[in-house]
């Protein structure tokens, strides 16, 4: 039985996404896809439903078994985790009407799982995927090239530390 995770960076103006097939737990997993919802030229709230409305697109194209996010993490600014929150609320939205497991995981955690490390920068946590991929005979690889946005890297590394979570498999 085979699983499919949607991985998420939210975010109040660039939300990445990114959609990885595991025929099972502890095999390769594949990207099927994955994109960048930019909502920074739209004004709230629409700036929310452009989120919410790409965003289902993807999850419609591509019917995930689980939704995998970051948690909201406090050393942001008291008006940046409003936004924050808010996009993280249509988010969750999402994953209630269309009935998707959500797992959410907070940023030192994804970091600890794919890196080892709960402090990596960006490019650690790309080199850490393109190893974790390679290692696992994974086409994600050829995703993380140099010029691959942060954001999108990001929603990948959330849904690889999904996959690597066994506790996610157990009664679904």
């Amino acid at each position: 039985m085979g699983y499919r995770i949607l991985g998420v960076d939210p975010g109040s103006r660039l939300t990445g996404w990114a959609v990885l097939d595991l025929p099972s737990f502890g095999k390769p997993f594949d990207i099927i896809s994955c994109g960048l919802i930019d909502a920074g030229k739209n004004k709230f709230p629409s700036n929310l439903s452009k989120i919410y409305d790409e965003l289902k697109e993807a999850a419609l194209q591509y019917p995930p078994d689980i939704m995998s996010l970051e948690s909201v993490f406090s050393g942001i600014n008291p008006s940046s985790l409003i936004k924050l929150s808010q996009a993280r609320g249509v988010i969750c939205l999402l994953s209630s009407d269309l009935n998707i497991k959500l797992k959410e995981y907070s940023p030192r955690f994804v970091k600890k799982s794919i890196s080892g490390y709960g402090d990596a920068d960006k490019n650690q946590m790309k080199d850490a995927l393109r190893l974790i991929c390679a290692s696992k005979g994974s086409n994600v690889t050829e995703f993380l090239n140099e010029n691959l946005d942060d954001n999108i890297s990001d929603a990948l590394s959330i849904a690889v530390c999904c996959a690597t979570d066994m506790t996610n498999f157990v009664g679904i």
